[in-house]
């Protein structure tokens, strides 16, 4: 079967997030469950696939279709690029499409199945549905709504896409992310301590790698933080690791206003290969989001055997389980006091970091790979 694969998220605004380290990892698994059963068509903007996201030997086993890039921002270039998209499609001469990208066309003229990440912008809407972002949200519905299966990444993803979109159940598949075998604990200390400095990190810290818009509830986490710091009494760091791209200056005023200059440093965007060092260097990884779609950093960490603080709302719950401790991400107290436990309870701290690498083995890219190709099997036949 020849299989078309949205890869436009390895080339957009997407590629060093969570679209497009999902689109790249897929792809690789997919590449080595389906060698021989099905050729992969990716369809991206440029003339290949980024060398720095997909493996070289992922890269020459697929075929490469490059597709335009228009003025997005306004109704009608949305309509122009999906139709442009959608004719590319249309004479590549595959039989099943899987759209990724959230800006998705409902014109592909062959049967489809679609991964949805997140609702976010439906369910938060406020300062994430503008105008483009509806029309975004319009045009991925339809797709949505035309795809024979749906993917999501969670539960509470697929309890989403059935509330708001009216999406049958039968028709939502349940598939999550994965773990690459990168993410370990390193032994090697002074390789650690090569990348924290690099990075201009000193020990201790806790650690935060993420974005930061709004829902990443960050002003709670300083806050706890200041908190956590009044009653610990120790020079401790927290590392806030990620592109602030869009949000220039944001939270500096926060810092300055609580008193945590020289205790809050940002670290800027991150590179994939110095992220399990990071992890691994970390007291613990907090994460207290409002809403995840699926949480992929909580994982990383866990399989690095760094123990974990996440908010217990949206998906989180669901994929860190019992090993990892959850909060109220809305009381900064609380927030303050897991902070505390993982600082002064080595006990505590030792059973998160083992039930954590336990559970972050359990999700592997290649699981993954392997249920959607059974969705392609299912629609192809």
């Amino acid at each position: 079967m020849r299989v078309g694969i949205d890869a436009r998220g390895l080339g957009n605004i997407n590629r060093w997030r969570g679209i497009g380290r999902y689109t790249a990892r897929l792809v690789e698994a997919l590449a080595r469950k389906a060698e021989g059963e099905a050729e992969l068509v990716l369809f991206g903007y440029g003339e290949g696939p980024s060398g720095d996201l997909l493996d070289a030997g992922t890269a020459r086993q697929v075929e490469w279709v490059s597709v335009p890039q228009l003025e997005r921002f306004s109704y009608a270039g949305m309509v122009a690029e999906h139709l442009l998209f959608a004719r590319r499609v249309a004479a590549s001469g595959v039989e099943l499409f899987h759209g990724i990208d959230h800006n998705l066309s409902p014109f592909i003229p062959c049967p489809s199945l679609v991964t949805v990440h997140d609702l976010i912008l439906l369910v938060l809407r406020g300062p994430y549905l503008g105008p483009t972002a509806w029309a975004w949200m319009r045009f991925h519905k339809a797709s949505a709504r035309r795809a024979r299966f749906v993917v999501v990444v969670s539960e509470n993803t697929a309890r989403d896409v059935e509330r708001i979109w009216g999406i049958p159940r039968e028709r939502i598949a349940v598939v999550p992310e994965g773990v690459t075998p990168e993410y370990r604990p390193l032994e090697d200390r002074e390789a650690v301590q090569d990348v924290i400095h690099r990075l201009g990190v000193r020990e201790p810290y806790f650690l935060y790698l993420g974005g930061f818009d709004p829902r990443k509830n960050l002003r709670n986490l300083l806050l706890a933080f200041k908190l956590f710091l009044y009653s610990a009494g120790e020079d401790v760091l927290l590392v806030m690791a990620g592109d602030r791209r869009g949000f220039e200056g944001y939270l500096d005023d926060e810092v300055e206003e609580l008193g945590l200059e020289g205790h809050v440093h940002f670290t800027g965007f991150v590179p994939e290969r110095d992220l399990p060092a990071l992890y691994g260097g970390a007291t613990a990884f907090v994460c207290v989001s409002l809403y995840e779609g699926f949480g992929l950093p909580l994982l990383e960490a866990m399989a690095c055997g760094t123990p974990v603080l996440a908010s217990g709302v949206s998906s989180i719950p669901e994929v860190v389980g019992e090993a990892g401790l959850l909060v109220d991400p809305l009381d900064p107290e609380e927030i303050a006091s897991g902070m505390r436990r993982l600082w002064e309870d080595a006990e505590a701290r030792a059973e998160l970091v083992s039930r954590g690498k336990e559970r972050a083995a359990s999700y592997t890219w290649d699981e993954a790979a392997a249920r959607i190709l059974e969705l392609y099997r299912r629609i192809f036949s």
